[in-house]
Order: structure tokens, then C-alpha cells, then sequence
């Protein structure tokens, strides 16, 4: 008795098989590639967002610039208006630099996914024209007469089922290799306006850059005046001492407001008079500026510095030295970009001179808490944290409050 052999299916059967796995392959990959891309353009996304209102705040304060131009104005004030269009132009630089790192992150994951992509479409297209030949050399009929062959009714069924799955497969291909050239050209158009956002922004930094060293050279120029001649030295101290008072108000109104919230609630047992002589303090570095009064060895003015001044470089992390809630961030004439935590009880500590700020008005943080960076924005001093704590509009000596 002859042993009946199985029909075996047409060739093109083992190329679909192998194609099918390809596809599922490329489509993997694709997705996952895709993932990581949008993940990426999100983060432009944010951070082009992120420039336009540092865009924002640069012009109206050249703007205000202009104003101030066409009055008098002390040499205080036109320092501090220097020190507010240096931090905003070091801020939008940085920013500028952080878009330039992403985009470039962006051509290269374009670039390899072009390369990739391309490389696909080109093999599914040499598998797509080697199933046109194999379907013209045998023609429809082909597939009719292996459909009839079957010996039997069931055979001839499953022959069709197969056919029409390998006829499925043929229009999944037809239609994958037109989606991926038209997400080729896409991806393609996508690196095209990378590229020129690349060399707008490169334009963009140039030419902030010469403004910001134009107002560096003014700042210092017009320190150097302030420390060399007695009266403009003796007129910088009085409007500190103006901005002092100014503080001070604004500190009781801060006070007044946080009356309508609640108290913060991280606070450690005990409360912040509980850290009395057991604070960290906010930088490392040497203290340059004491709480109480100095006099100035050169000019002889006798000044009262309601904190402490800790000389650091710059970028060094600035700490919160207790739990409490931010009040307030912003610039203050004469203090530069200043900080305010609520500890409590009417318990205040001030950070100012920072470069960069890292915390938002209203939000919780902890002790020993990174909130900013040691700048020099209206320091007299150079790089430096201006320090202090406060009992409501009371100044009280930072010294008894850190540890020894």
C-alpha cells in the first residue's frame, strides 16, 4: 500500500512566512523608535515654551529699559536694571542650550531612524518586486490550478484558505511599503527643519551673547566707580539701606498674606525655634559680610547688614536650612534674585544673589532642600549668598541660629 504524501504548498508560502516575521520585526522597531521620538519632541516642545516667556520677560524689561533711559536714575538703580538683563540673558542662553543639546538629540535619532527605515523599504521593496515576478511568471491560473488539485473537497478548501491569506499578505505589503515611504519623506522633512533650527539658534546665542558681555563690562565698569569714589560709595549705601527698609515692608506683607493660609505643614517638632543654634548653613564658603555694623576701611561709612554675606562660587547649590513654604521668589532692587521661606510662627529666612532659582511661591520643601544657585545679581561682593533670618520685620543674627 503506497503511503499518500502530503501536497506541499507553492513556494512563495516560505517568503511570506519569512516577510511576515520581518514585518513584525520593522513594526517593533518602528514603534519603539517612534515612542522615543515623541518622548523627545515633547521635551522640545516644553522647552520651547519654556524660552518664549524668558522671551517675554527679556523684552518688557528692555523695554522698561528704554524708560528708564529717558530719566534720571540712581547709579544703584541703573546697576540693579544691569544685574536683572545679565541674569535674564544668562537664563535665556542656557535655555537656548538646552534646546540646541535636545534638537541635536533629536537629528541623530532622526538620522538613525532614516537609516534604519530606509534600509527596510529597500528590502520590502526588492520582496514586494520578487512577488510581482513570481505572481506574472505563473499568472492567475496557477493559483486555480492549485486550488483544484487538492484530492478532495477539504484539501481543496484549505488550499483556498492559504491563498487568500497569501493575498492578504500581498496587499499588507503593497500597503506597508507605501506607509513607511511616506513616513521616510516625513521623517526626512523633520531633520530638514531641525537642521535650520539648529542654525537659527546658533544665530540666536551669537547675538545674545555680545549683549550679555556688553552688560557685564557696564556692570563692572560702573562697581569699579562705586568702590573708587566716595560719593557715588556713599550714595550706594544709602540706597542699600533704602532697599533694606523696602525689604523689611515687604516681609511684614508677605506676613499679612500667609495670616489667610495656613501654616506650613512640614514643619519639624517644636517648630523652627526648636533649630536655634542647629541650622546648616544654606552654602558652603568663607563669610565675608557679618550681621550688625561695619564700617568701610577705605571711605569710613558705617553700614548694618541684617545678615550674613558667604562668598562661594558660582553655581554652588544654595540649601533651604529648614522645612518651611516658599512666599516668595523674585528680583528685589539691591538683593538680586531673592528667595523667601516661611518656617513658621512668623519665622522667615531670606536667600539672595542667586544665579538661578529652583523653587516656586506657595510650594512645600524640606531641610537642606536645593533651591538656587550662588550668583553675583546685585551683589557688591561678587559671588556670594546673602543670607538672613527674620521674626516678622525683626532682622535676627544668622550666627546664633547656624551650628558652630
Amino acid at each position: 500500500m503506497q503511503t499518500r504524501q502530503p501536497k506541499h504548498l507553492p513556494v512563495p508560502e516560505a517568503l511570506w512566512i519569512v516577510l511576515a516575521v520581518m514585518i513584525a520585526a520593522s513594526v517593533l522597531h518602528g514603534g519603539t523608535m517612534a515612542q522615543s521620538q515623541g518622548s523627545l519632541d515633547d521635551k522640545i516642545s516644553d522647552q520651547k515654551k519654556q524660552l518664549k516667556q524668558i522671551e517675554r520677560d527679556i523684552n518688557k524689561h528692555r523695554a522698561e529699559s528704554k524708560k528708564l533711559k529717558q530719566r534720571e536714575t540712581s547709579l544703584m538703580e541703573q546697576l540693579s536694571h544691569i544685574g536683572k538683563e545679565i541674569s535674564l540673558s544668562e537664563k535665556y542662553l542656557a535655555g537656548l542650550a538646552q534646546k540646541e543639546a535636545l534638537l541635536t538629540q533629536q537629528i541623530d535619532t532622526l538620522r538613525a531612524s532614516i537609516s534604519y527605515e530606509g534600509n527596510v523599504l529597500a528590502h520590502q521593496r526588492v520582496r514586494l518586486a520578487e512577488r510581482l515576478r513570481e505572481m506574472y511568471k505563473h499568472g492567475p491560473e496557477s493559483q486555480w490550478a492549485f486550488i483544484l488539485g487538492g484530492d478532495d473537497l477539504a484539501e481543496k478548501l484549505r488550499r483556498y484558505k492559504f491563498m487568500r491569506i497569501v493575498a492578504e499578505r500581498d496587499a499588507e505589503l503593497v500597503r506597508t511599503v507605501g506607509e513607511r515611504k511616506r513616513g521616510l519623506e516625513h521623517e526626512q522633512a523633520a531633520l530638514t527643519e531641525a537642521l535650520a533650527d539648529v542654525a537659527s539658534l546658533k544665530s540666536i546665542q551669537e547675538s545674545e551673547t555680545a549683549k550679555l558681555d556688553k552688560s557685564q563690562r557696564q556692570r563692572v565698569a560702573m562697581l569699579n566707580r562705586i568702590r573708587d569714589d566716595t560719593s557715588k560709595h556713599e550714595k550706594a549705601i544709602a540706597e542699600l539701606e533704602k532697599s533694606q527698609e523696602k525689604l523689611k515692608n515687604l516681609i511684614l506683607d508677605l506676613e499679612r498674606r500667609a495670616l489667610s493660609k495656613a501654616e506650613p505643614t512640614n514643619l519639624p517638632p517644636g517648630g523652627f525655634v526648636a533649630l536655634k543654634g542647629k541650622l546648616p548653613r544654606p552654602v558652603g564658603g568663607q563669610i565675608i559680610g557679618k550681621y550688625g555694623k561695619s564700617r568701610h576701611p577705605t571711605f569710613g561709612t558705617v553700614t548694618f547688614n541684617n545678615g550674613i554675606d558667604i562668598q562661594a562660587p558660582a553655581g554652588s547649590p544654595i540649601r533651604s536650612v529648614a522645612a518651611g513654604r516658599v512666599e516668595f521668589v523674585d528680583w528685589v532692587a539691591g538683593y538680586g534674585n531673592c528667595i523667601i521661606i516661611n518656617h513658621g510662627s512668623g519665622y522667615y529666612t531670606l536667600y539672595a544673589h542667586a544665579a538661578d532659582v529652583f523653587v516656586k511661591p506657595d510650594q512645600n520643601i524640606s531641610g537642606n532642600e536645593v533651591i538656587g544657585e550662588v550668583g553675583n545679581t546685585d551683589s557688591l561682593h561678587g559671588y556670594a549668598c546673602h543670607f538672613e533670618v527674620r521674626k516678622s520685620k525683626q532682622a535676627l543674627d544668622p550666627m546664633e541660629w547656624l551650628a558652630k
